[in-house]
């Protein structure tokens, strides 16, 4: 069915007021348009699909949809994206929900672009307060500003948790394991948390949620990540935002367009794959023995050639083929490698060795990324190779772009003392035997600590 959460409708009375607290706060914002119902809207958005729009009267006209808006201030509603909106009122009226008819809708951007869609709503009037509304894009918004705020998570405290947790799983959202009915992580789009979480499910097994522990919430909690190096916690028209750095801080996410493309030719026929525990239930005892099919890893290899071939192609690296057994490892290491690529950049930064190595049944099924010579292990994917381990392609893709970009980055890779390291990663550090690991790398980076430390300059301005 393709449900995924759109927007969070927030109601304001000043549009230019509401823009300028958001923008005052860091979180850029651009004017959507207007409606022909006489609302207007502003977004804060990025390059991901949803968003959040605030909303304002436009007319003196009177309508059910502006008079919701004048008479509420903050968050009002919420819509859940659908790629077929009849596919999904049917779905909703077999698990006891009275969907609307769907009627059309569109809003004219300031450029004079008309974008439409189809809409139903679920709760019994314009912008609900207790359940979302449904919305089929079928002229869709173009991407937003590439370095504009991502919305990662939301939060919400509706009237009847359970009512709406019956309408996401009926348009086929999949629940936690620990919280089924209170938390739906999405990997590559918004997660939602429906407040409050209750008791947990298969509470005696290991977990991690976020719990909101504060008597006075409010109505809705998001997490925006953004590409500037600092986070920060606020509240805005009664929404409480946390805005949190992501990736796209590093000067190597410029090449992502140009990987995937590159990718797009180099992969052939390999396929992707689900996570097989979307909900997050632990591996059954079997799957611990199990490779269902190794041929499938291959994939993780031809997105690290598209790297390699972008580097070399726009001049940042040159690539030389070596012999496997003249790269030493330091780390994690699968087994001995059937091929190794070394990539050099300008001076003063550290080289990046690319190993492939065999499975017992498939050619080139590993794939680490190292960094200096000796090389230092900043991913080794998949982790062992079996069922249980597996996390899907999109996850374990996005570790291998990872690696490049930490790699491509510059800095303090490494500080290594004896047996006790710390490796520096995209969102912190990891760390054996050392409690205070964060030290480690500002001592590192600040020339106090230069013994075992793998630094270098990076490879792009």
């Amino acid at each position: 069915m393709g449900a995924r959460f759109d927007h969070l409708v927030v109601a304001v009375e000043d549009l230019g007021e509401a823009a300028e607290r958001w923008r005052v706060a860091g979180i850029p914002t651009e004017r959507g348009g207007a409606h022909p119902v006489g609302t207007e809207n502003v977004l804060v958005r990025g390059p991901a699909p949803a968003y959040v729009e605030l909303i304002a009267a436009g007319s003196e006209e009177s309508n059910p949809w502006l008079d919701r808006i004048r008479s509420a201030r903050g968050p009002i509603s919420w819509a859940v994206a659908v790629d077929d909106l009849d596919e999904a009122c049917t779905a909703l009226e077999a698990a006891g929900f009275e969907p609307a008819q769907p009627v059309p809708g569109s809003r004219r951007t300031p450029d004079g672009e008309l974008l439409e869609w189809r809409v139903c709503d679920v709760g019994p009037g314009p912008y609900d307060g207790s359940l979302p509304f449904l919305i089929e894009w079928t002229t869709p918004m173009a991407p937003g500003p590439a370095d504009g705020p991502v919305l990662e998570w939301i939060s919400l405290v509706p009237p009847d948790p359970d009512r709406v947790a019956d309408l996401l799983l009926a348009l086929g959202f999949t629940g936690d394991r620990h919280f089924p009915r209170r938390a739906f992580r999405a990997r590559d789009g918004v997660s939602i948390t429906l407040l409050p979480l209750g008791e947990p499910e298969h509470a005696d097994e290991a977990t991690w949620t976020f719990f909101e522990t504060d008597d006075e919430l409010q109505p809705a909690s998001i997490v925006l990540s953004t590409p500037h190096d600092t986070s920060a916690m606020l509240v805005l028209d009664q929404v409480e935002v946390t805005t949190r750095p992501d990736r796209r801080r590093f000067a190597a996410t410029v090449l992502i367009p140009a990987v995937d493309a590159a990718f797009s030719r180099l992969r052939g026929d390999l396929g992707d794959w689900p996570d097989p525990r979307p909900d997050g239930r632990p591996a059954a005892t079997e799957e611990y023995s199990r490779v269902t099919d190794p041929e499938r890893y291959r994939l993780l290899g031809a997105r690290a050639d598209a790297w390699i071939e972008v580097l070399t192609t726009r001049g940042t690296a040159s690539a030389e083929v070596v012999d496997p057994d003249g790269v030493d490892w330091v780390g994690n290491i699968h087994g001995r490698f059937n091929r190794v690529t070394v990539l050099r950049g300008r001076a003063g930064t550290q080289p990046v060795s690319v190993g492939w190595a065999p499975s017992q049944s498939a050619e080139e099924a590993f794939l680490q990324v190292g960094v200096g010579q000796p090389a230092e292990v900043l991913e080794s994917q998949p982790d062992c190779g079996c069922d249980a381990c597996d996390t899907g392609s999109a996850d374990l893709l996005e570790t291998v772009d990872s690696a490049f970009i930490l790699a491509l980055d510059g800095g303090v890779y490494v500080v290594r003392e004896g047996e006790r390291v710390v490796r520096r990663t995209l969102d912190g550090c990891s760390s054996s035997g050392v409690s205070d690991a964060e030290r480690w790398l500002d001592e590192a980076a600040a020339g106090r600590r230069t013994e075992g430390v793998v630094a270098g300059e990076p490879w792009l301005s």
